[in-house]
């Protein structure tokens, strides 16, 4: 399986996008790519990436029969662990779980920017205040999207 993994990995590289998570169940199912930009992925690309993947002749001749292919991105309630998911997501509000100490987690912050080795974040402090506040990618346990309704 982890041959598959490489060989779609490679094709879905190739396409220009970056594989965030193959699942590939031992039995036969629903084989599962999901994958990114680093600017977010459509649509269109998406059915591109399922094409070229579909038409493999590795593919075919070894999964096709016992496999359905999903191809898509990471969603909306993906969680953001590495600096180019906070990159592509700033300007959103987010919780941010964290290991720093005296900071209340989850942190409720907008992403402002990243740096080689931290995330900027806009904290409010209160109704009119905010603060810019650095954390670095190493004590970041992982952040969700918080979405407006």
């Amino acid at each position: 399986m982890d041959d598959m993994r490489e060989h779609i990995s490679a094709i879905v590289e190739r396409e220009g996008a970056i594989v965030e998570e193959i699942r590939i169940p031992e039995k036969g199912g629903t084989l599962r790519v999901v994958c990114d930009t680093e600017k977010g992925i459509n649509s269109e690309d998406i059915v591109r990436i399922s094409k070229k993947i579909l038409n493999d002749p590795d593919y075919d001749t070894r999964y096709a029969e016992h496999y359905d292919l999903e191809v898509s991105s990471p969603g909306i309630d993906a969680r953001l662990t590495l600096p180019r998911h906070f990159r592509k997501n700033r300007n959103r509000d987010i919780d941010l779980y964290h290991s720093l100490d005296g900071v209340k987690c989850p942190l409720q912050a907008k992403i402002l920017d990243t740096e080689a080795d931290a995330l900027l974040l806009d904290v409010r402090k209160s109704r009119k205040e905010t603060e810019t506040l650095r954390i670095p990618f190493e004590k970041i346990g992982y952040a969700v999207i918080k979405l407006k309704w």
